[in-house]
């Protein structure tokens, strides 16, 4: 579906500019710091600003609003880009050129590496599958009615939360439009991605996932999924780095910022 040309203005002014991506320097005066998410894209969290229904090199998302809202008024600016995902949490774990990963799940190996801040948002998670193959709705009444479908992901996703169903997840999709694609060949029943996810792909015109054939469940017995800013241990200022990012979520917790700053990247249900 082509979008207005005022449309894609409304998604670039989200835009925030990256400039220049040189290391910081752990300590330095102006305590510059470098936040990074994945490059392939993950809205509402992060992405590509799309001008004229092409990525640009400019990032916008939920994250970097609430990172760079949340250390206003901080001794901390942070700096923010988007790389092959495995690359940034690698960099980042050295605090070196990269001190904090964005959108990140929590796992204890992980934060043998990295101090986590406070959740600032919880996904979804739904299962997507095509109406007409399902017409009373997909048969999903408990968490282990997902062992009985065929289910499809994406390439080094990890579906733990699914519990058992996690093991016959056939991940063999490199995107969202690939997932789709394998729905419409019967090659899987459904595939399970957070519905805040899923908007925020729809507010950037993926066509795949406009498609109004597409329907969508709620997986049951799956709490919301949290996601955090992580911060290098390695890092020389990381405790007062992850004290001012926690203050300032409190902060906008209490006046009531993160919803609308989330609803500006996604598309509505």
């Amino acid at each position: 579906m082509k979008r207005s040309s005022s449309a894609w203005f409304a998604i670039a002014a989200l835009a925030i500019p990256i400039g220049s991506l040189l290391p910081a320097t752990a300590g330095a005066a102006t305590n510059e710091v470098h936040a990074c998410g994945g490059a392939n894209e993950w809205p509402p969290s992060s992405y590509f600003v799309r001008r004229d229904g092409q990525p640009t090199a400019d990032v916008a998302g939920y994250s970097p609003d609430v990172l760079n809202a949340a250390l206003q008024g901080s001794s901390f600016t942070p700096r923010v880009s988007l790389l092959p995902f495995a690359r940034c949490v690698a960099e980042a774990r050295t605090g070196a050129v990269m001190q904090i990963v964005m959108g990140a799940f929590y796992n204890d190996k992980r934060a043998e590496s990295f101090l986590y801040s406070e959740p600032y948002l919880a996904l979804t998670p739904r299962a997507y599958y095509l109406a007409a193959r399902w017409p009373g709705g997909l048969p999903v009444k408990a968490l282990r009615d997902l062992e009985n479908l065929r289910l499809c992901g994406l390439n080094g996703i990890s579906y733990a939360h699914l519990g058992a169903a996690a093991d016959k997840v056939y991940t063999g999709a490199q995107d969202y439009a690939a997932l789709v694609r394998m729905l419409f060949a019967s090659r899987c029943d459904a595939f399970v991605e957070s519905q805040e996810v899923i908007n925020g792909f729809r507010l950037l015109g993926s066509p795949e996932l406009i498609d109004p054939r597409l329907a969508s469940v709620a997986v049951p017995e799956v709490p919301p999924l949290q996601i955090h800013f992580i911060v290098s241990r390695q890092y020389p200022q990381a405790q007062p780095l992850v004290d001012a990012i926690n203050a300032g979520l409190r902060r906008l917790r209490r006046s009531n910022q993160l919803l609308p700053l989330l609803h500006k990247h996604q598309a509505s249900n």
